[in-house]
């Protein structure tokens, strides 16, 4: 009688537990890409320096694996359900090497982690990463600031902040990272050019 009890209790637990999860929407991953690169032509001779690139920050606030909104100026919150594969700063640093490796404006390209020498050392921070929802459906901005240095020299080559943003389809996250990726592949475009741009400058005055 008492097995009988307690088998009926366990099932009625199971039906409670399903209830309570049936309905709810699964926990939505989005891995924050780029397109491909526009404009940017591979150097037939590699004639700049070894460039390393450090690990991207970003404020504390953006160094997450949620996905940021903003419904009302000044205020951010987070989605839900929906959030980054890694946190934004850890893939936008991987996508920014591979841009400056496939531009061909440096002898050689690598992380600092890869223990390889560089002339040149690029710096970037994440200052905002988020959709802009306060205009149905907004867009996706990204802020971002790069400093482009000469460690043996220990002097600060050039110094930029850059701003992208790209409209987002429709009101949700999903269409959001659509837009970030658009805005992102820009950006970085725009990084490679003005980095490639200012080693020539420094190159030129030496």
């Amino acid at each position: 009688m008492k097995l009988r009890r307690a088998t009926s209790f366990i099932g009625v637990l199971t039906l409670v537990i399903a209830g309570c999860t049936t309905g709810r929407a699964p926990q939505q991953f989005h891995l924050l890409n780029a397109a491909p690169a526009t404009g940017l032509r591979p150097a037939s001779t590699h004639a700049g320096p070894g460039i390393l690139v450090a690990p991207t920050t970003a404020a504390s606030f953006y160094d997450a694996q949620a996905i940021v909104y903003s419904r009302a100026r000044d205020t951010r919150a987070y989605y839900q359900l929906n959030s980054w594969t890694e946190p934004p700063s850890r893939r936008i640093s991987a996508l920014l090497t591979e841009r400056l490796t496939d531009s061909g404006a440096y002898a050689t390209v690598a992380t600092v982690t890869e223990g390889i020498d560089g002339r040149l050392l690029l710096s970037t921070h994440i200052d905002e990463l988020y959709h802009d929802a306060q205009g149905n459906p907004g867009a996706a901005r990204i802020a971002l600031t790069a400093v482009l240095s000469d460690p043996m020299q220990r002097t600060i080559v050039a110094q930029r902040r850059f701003t992208s943003s790209a409209p987002v389809s429709r009101a949700d996250a999903k269409a959001a990272v659509e837009a970030f990726d658009v805005a992102l592949a820009s950006m970085l475009d725009d990084i490679v050019q003005w980095a490639a741009q200012s080693t020539t400058q420094m190159q030129a005055s030496r």
